[in-house]
């Protein structure tokens, strides 16, 4: 239930306020990891998948029966690969995550809370129930080119996942 509160919260800010961006060749994880990667270049980095899964194409929007990605993941972070070139999706963090997440010299990781992201987009932090047990915002992508969306979550006022989507 509570997720379903979230989501429709999610849906207002979006519709009600005009979307901030983070442009996707900005960011970086650790600090130097690109967010579309090479799966050669990620395992000379990183070693191999703790799981690769092969999704149910009609369940997920926009694809098709040509799908032919498969989700990838290495241990807080997911990626989506086709054709040998990993894009990111989803990154998790908790008091254990090995990972973090930078943009524009900011690092993102567990510690971060809802205002330390204030000068970066100060429009989404404003929009967000900081009293909330879990609030979150959206961000455009900051290309003409890309129509995804980036999904900031946050539980008990501190950053627990970053998600890139294509919205439906």
């Amino acid at each position: 239930m509570k997720l379903i509160y979230f989501l429709l919260t999610l849906i207002t800010f979006s519709a009600n306020a005009q979307i901030e961006t983070l442009n996707w060749d900005e960011a970086r994880i650790n600090g130097k990891l690109e967010l579309t990667i090479s799966k050669r270049d990620f395992e000379a980095v990183y070693k191999k998948a703790d799981k690769i899964f092969t999704p149910d194409y009609a369940d997920i929007c926009g694809s098709d029966e040509d799908s032919n990605f498969q989700y990838y993941f290495y241990k807080e972070l997911q990626y989506e690969i086709d054709n040998g070139i990993m894009n990111f999706r989803k990154i998790t963090f908790d008091k254990k995550s090995s990972f973090f997440f930078s943009y524009k010299g900011k690092k993102f990781n567990a510690n971060t809370k809802i205002d330390d992201l204030k000068t970066l987009f100060p429009e989404a932090v404003k929009s967000v129930d900081k009293d909330a047990p879990e609030a979150g915002f959206l961000l455009g992508s900051g290309s003409d080119l890309d129509d995804n969306l980036w999904r900031f979550t946050f539980k008990k006022g501190v950053l627990v996942a970053i998600e890139s989507f294509f919205p439906c």
